[in-house]
């Protein structure tokens, strides 16, 4: 496991460091309880408002609880404060938790306004403390509509832990969900946070510390991480004795007689990101363009089945790696190109784009399978798929993507023993037992070439013989951190794939 990271828990994780916090360590529940309003105390102090006035929507369960103990906060530092209970039931004598019934017998004891119907006064800021961490079903009858009712409201929306409706470990929407500006989460960045569609449910994350830390995981720490450390935190030293081959050889089969800039754009970037030789099979077509564009690679163009062939086979004996799929197009000719490297060769490689249709072919598929699942046939093996070709391979529509993407994403790498790269705004890496999720991307990378880009990156570093799955993870982190880097010298509007190469050498400087 690679560090620096930074844990993304899971709603079953959560909820068991909060109980081992409280079994194992003997720090009581409410104590808890009051160490996550304290800690969303100042936040809520430093936000802008004209009259301080605030409405807390408080649920009955421990969430509620939290809402409550820092109602009562908020009060003592001159805020004017109504609470909301957000329940089925309008019943105040039961339903709640134990500790959220000692929170709510205080505020009635301090004399702070509750109601069970939303009031219609306008408010500075609007808190949400209905659910936490631990919700499972959809959100109906009276909860729901006043969800719906204040995410109307104009002031400013603050959410406790995770916005209620959101799905702690999978970011689905129970039906409905609270639509804040902020969330103010606990002890632990949360996956819903920043899986779609709950991420957009979120806006600003802020992490406070209550009182649960890394002991509390007794030896049972998240699943899911993130990266956080400078790109060479994470990358072996660079031998400074080495030559072009002690580098890596990386074969990129990339482009098709129409196109021939995904290949530029995934061969400039590996070798920026530091490859010692590259080597390109295309189109033709292509050659001379790429040949001046990138005098730096060794170009191979065919102009038919069996010129491609030839040059396959020698390109499968000299290199480290091989990189297939960028800008091919859905042809006879790749299809055959991707056959013969399946077959023939066990070195390792990267399937992007078109590869990956390709491969959702059953017979490809299939044929790819059989081999990996042997000892003395698999190879290393990154698949980079985006939405519409997890959708593809996995033979199912979008919507069941945006669902149960994440689970899809990790039955393809058990299934082909394989590393699954599935691309969005926030990327998964995942293979049968690991998950890295990037958070680092800006709305600048969703453009042409940005895919080809980092193929050429994942190929790089996969000459480097790290561990298949850190490969794949490292080189989605230093994309990022290029498009980064990138945004500051452009914007988002205006970034394009090739800014994104730029900012590798910025960041690997």
């Amino acid at each position: 496991m690679m560090n620096p990271k930074e844990y993304l828990v899971s709603s079953e994780e959560m909820q068991r460091y909060d109980s081992n916090t409280i079994s194992k360590f003997k720090v009581p529940g409410l104590v808890l309880m009051e160490q996550a309003a304290l800690s969303c105390l100042q936040t809520i102090c430093d936000i802008p408002c004209a009259n301080k006035n605030v409405l807390i929507l408080a649920g009955k369960g421990n969430n509620g609880g939290d809402a409550m103990a820092l109602a009562r906060l908020l009060v003592q530092n001159s805020f004017k404060v109504t609470v909301c209970i957000v329940s089925n039931s309008l019943d105040l004598e039961n339903g709640f938790s134990e500790s959220a019934k000692k929170q709510y017998e205080i505020i009635n004891a301090m004399g702070i306004p509750v109601v069970t119907k939303l009031p219609d006064d306008s408010y500075d800021i609007i808190i949400d403390g209905i659910f936490g961490v631990g919700l499972n079903r959809p959100i109906q009858g009276n909860i729901a509509e006043i969800i719906e009712h204040v995410n109307q409201y104009q002031g400013y929306k603050v959410s406790l832990d995770i916005p209620s409706g959101v799905d702690t470990t999978t970011g689905k929407i129970h039906q409905v969900a609270f639509k804040a500006d902020m969330t103010i989460t606990f002890a632990f960045l949360k996956r819903g946070l920043y899986l779609l569609p709950g991420a957009r449910y979120v806006g600003k994350i802020v992490k406070t510390s209550i009182g649960i830390t890394s002991e509390s995981f007794l030896n049972q720490p998240p699943v899911m991480y993130t990266l956080t450390g400078s790109i060479h935190d994470y990358l072996p030293k660079r031998d400074a004795f080495g030559h072009k081959g002690t580098f890596g050889k990386v074969l990129l089969v990339a482009g098709s007689r129409e196109i021939g800039g995904a290949a530029i754009l995934a061969g400039r970037a590996s070798l920026t990101s530091g490859c010692g030789m590259l080597r390109i099979l295309t189109h033709i077509e292509q050659k001379n363009n790429i040949i001046t564009t990138m005098p730096e690679a060794m170009v191979d163009g065919y102009d038919s089945l069996e010129d491609a062939i030839e040059y396959l086979r020698k390109g499968l004996v000299w290199a480290d790696v091989i990189a297939i799929g960028p800008g091919m197009g859905m042809n006879p000719i790749t299809e055959a190109i991707l056959k013969i490297i399946i077959k023939d060769s066990r070195k390792p490689m990267v399937l992007d784009a078109d590869a990956i249709t390709i491969l959702s072919k059953e017979e490809v598929y299939s044929t790819l399978k059989a081999l990996q699942e042997k000892d003395d046939s698999k190879r290393d093996l990154i698949l980079t798929p985006h939405p519409l070709e997890l959708s593809r391979i996995c033979h199912c529509d979008k919507n069941m993507i945006m669902e149960n993407g994440l689970q899809l994403a990790m039955d393809l790498a058990k299934d082909l023993h394989a590393v699954v790269v599935k691309k969005d705004a926030n990327t998964i890496i995942c293979d049968n037992t690991q998950l890295v999720l990037n958070i680092g991307s800006n709305s600048g990378m969703a453009t042409a070439g940005s895919g080809d880009v980092l193929c050429g990156i994942i190929a790089a570093f996969m000459a480097l013989h790290l561990p298949v799955f850190d490969t794949a993870a490292i080189s989605v982190y230093l994309h990022s951190l290029a498009g980064k880097n990138a945004v500051k010298e452009s914007n988002e509007y205006s970034l394009m794939a090739s800014d994104i190469i730029n900012g590798i050498s910025k960041v690997l400087g």
